[in-house]
């Protein structure tokens, strides 16, 4: 089994876990599960059809955006995959690994207060959230180094959404 990370164009990251059986996949995200096997190509050039659930769908990509059934879902920034140990759940992995710092909530990042290398203490502000008027501040669950920053000021998050990493 392995999670995947989908960054869109617009900032939003999607969490899904991923585990491949023969030529089927399932994906399990927040909102459900979903069994997905490739079926063949489609009748327009470019266009994949897949069953999903046991509906077919037509699936082609222009210019970045992904679009099913002749409706435009999103553009895709980048995707990130990692394996996990099996017998884990969606909720375990959205918890994350020690020094992964995951959005409590949805919300909209406001201020990101560290940088990348920056050196900081169990209990220190990272950044601050809001959701719904209300601004949240994490704080830094243990001491070390800002590794990796993956959100920027604007940008919308999702529960669960990895924000920075310290080592």
């Amino acid at each position: 089994m392995k999670i995947l990370r989908v960054f869109s164009d617009l900032g939003d990251v999607n969490t899904m876990t991923y585990e491949q059986k023969g030529n089927k996949d399932k994906i399990k995200t927040e909102i459900g599960e979903y069994e997905i096997e490739y079926v063949g190509p489609g009748w327009r050039e470019g266009e994949l059809l897949f069953k999903v659930n046991g509906e077919i769908h037509r699936v082609h990509f222009d210019n970045g955006f992904i679009i099913i059934d002749d409706e435009t879902l999103f553009k895709i920034d980048r995707i990130s995959e990692s394996t996990v140990e099996e017998g884990k759940s969606l909720e375990e992995l959205i918890k994350g690994k020690e020094g992964e710092i995951l959005s409590p909530m949805q919300g909209r990042i406001v201020q990101v207060r560290v940088k990348e290398g920056d050196v900081v203490n169990k209990g220190q502000p990272l950044l601050s959230i809001e959701a719904m008027k209300s601004e949240t501040v994490i704080s830094a669950p243990v001491s070390g180094t800002v590794q990796k920053i993956m959100i920027k000021p604007g940008q919308g998050v999702k529960k669960g959404d990895l924000l920075l990493i310290i080592k």
